[in-house]
């Protein structure tokens, strides 16, 4: 459940035409791909049926940095303006008696800064997403290459999502399409309330550096439909000591209500936490270590439509991994030690290093306890919908909470605007982040069938 603060990046006049000179190549590379796939398939007589879509993306984003403990002059290098761009596009190809289904994107990522003195960043990034071929046979299925696997049920994390983790608080629905699928092969069995799948999942080197498959992993989700309940079993083994079981479930009441669950045991953990008995006002490296436990992830919610549109989601999220009170509080003491450091010169090289691991070491969720709401009108007034949630961290009253209105023009393009603010005091969860207010401009545009 990693998820990490957004990036910003400053537009200048080179990036801008630059930027434009990438889309502009993108754009023509893929019409043409496009209008050659459709001659293929208009002059081929029987020829299988072929569908496409291509959505162009371009986001500008303002960020103001927080006054953090955590980034002091800004050491971290927080960018203050970040502009993404790029090209998605996704094929279907029926053929050999099953389907061919991809997702490619091409992205342009620029950033800048200062820290104090000025920084930037600029990089054009190819991506495949998706890239899988799927056969039917009778009640079996077979299904080789890289896929979005979804078994989880929650919103906004679901921790039984085994095979790729494609949810996230502050972006559950991963608007930039920048989530890859996982490279898999899977053999599926069906039945008319059931399904048992089972995946070979390799950790692949496509660098071509080292060996292919680095690593193996080995899944099953066993599926039920008992009315009114949809019941999933889930495991992964990837080594001797490193493993993942649970389950979750849903249950739909009447037109309006959704219930859902879930539960997951992994073991090991790997998070790092600040070293018991270490006094936090000292200069110690390293400060972090891991734990020998395991981790129990929950997840409780539902979700309801109301009669004039509006959908409530409620989530309630534990993790056993996080910071327990004593650590958090030792965590954040050390933290705003070396801050003083580096502010008045008495150790800057030493705090700025101290600062660096702590920062590297911090990722969200830091405790055990969340609460996780969204109110959402697909039909707010006239063709503009609107999303609003947040995250708020239980046990400190720390959070975030993002606004998001968005106007569809009909199936050809949308527009929309995004204000994400952090709050919370300096030593709490997310008083700790870099960032305090983001505001972007999103502009997506459609072709295709």
């Amino acid at each position: 459940m990693h998820y990490f603060f957004a990036h910003a990046a400053k537009r200048t006049r080179a990036s801008l035409l630059y930027q434009g000179k990438v889309i502009t190549c993108i754009f023509l590379f893929l019409i043409c791909a496009t209008l050659s796939l459709q001659a293929e398939d208009g002059t081929e007589p029987g020829a299988p049926p072929l569908s496409y879509s291509l959505r162009l993306i371009d986001e500008n984003e303002h960020i103001e940095s927080a006054h953090s403990l955590m980034n002091p002059s800004n050491i971290l290098q927080r960018p203050d303006t970040r502009v993404d761009a790029g090209i998605l596009g996704n094929i279907t190809y029926k053929k050999f008696e099953g389907v061919l289904e991809s997702e490619f994107r091409l992205g342009y990522h620029y950033l800048t800064g200062k820290s104090p003195l000025p920084f930037s960043d600029e990089s054009v990034i190819p991506q495949v997403n998706q890239l899988y071929y799927q056969k039917k046979l009778e009640n079996y299925s077979f299904l080789i290459g890289r896929k979005k696997v979804r078994w989880g049920v929650g919103y906004c994390y679901s921790p039984t999502d085994l095979i790729s983790q494609l949810r996230n608080p502050e972006d559950p629905e991963d608007r930039l399409s920048l989530i890859k699928g996982t490279d898999i092969f899977m053999l599926s069995r069906m039945n008319d309330n059931g399904q048992i799948d089972l995946v070979y999942v390799p950790e692949t080197d496509w660098s071509m550096n080292n060996n292919f498959i680095q690593k193996s992993r080995f899944g099953m989700r066993w599926y039920r439909f008992i009315d009114p309940f949809d019941l999933s079993l889930v495991g992964i083994v990837a080594g001797e000591h490193h493993w993942s079981t649970g389950f979750n479930t849903s249950l739909t009441i009447g037109k309006a209500l959704e219930l859902h669950a879930e539960y997951l045991y992994t073991s090991p953990n790997n998070k790092r936490y600040p070293i018991a008995g270490i006094n936090p006002e000292e200069f110690v490296y390293p400060y972090f270590t891991t734990h020998d436990d395991k981790i129990h992830d929950i997840v409780l919610g539902g979700q309801y439509t109301f009669d004039n549109h509006w959908n409530l989601t409620l989530e309630y999220i534990y993790r056993s991994a996080g910071y327990s009170d004593d650590e958090c509080n030792a965590y954040a003491n050390h933290i705003d030690y070396l801050n003083s450091n580096f502010r008045n010169n008495v150790n800057p090289v030493l705090a700025n290093a101290g600062l660096q691991e702590s920062a590297y070491n911090f990722s969200l969720p830091l405790r055990k306890h969340y609460l996780f709401s969204r109110l959402y009108n697909s039909n707010f007034w006239k063709s503009f919908s609107l999303d609003m949630f947040s995250s708020v961290s239980i046990v400190d009253g720390s959070g975030f909470l993002v606004f998001m209105p968005k106007y569809e023009g009909g199936k050809d393009y949308e527009i929309y605007l995004r204000l994400k603010k952090f709050w919370g005091r300096n030593k709490t969860e997310f008083g700790l982040v870099p960032d305090d207010l983001s505001a972007l401009v999103g502009l997506s545009l459609f072709w295709g069938q």
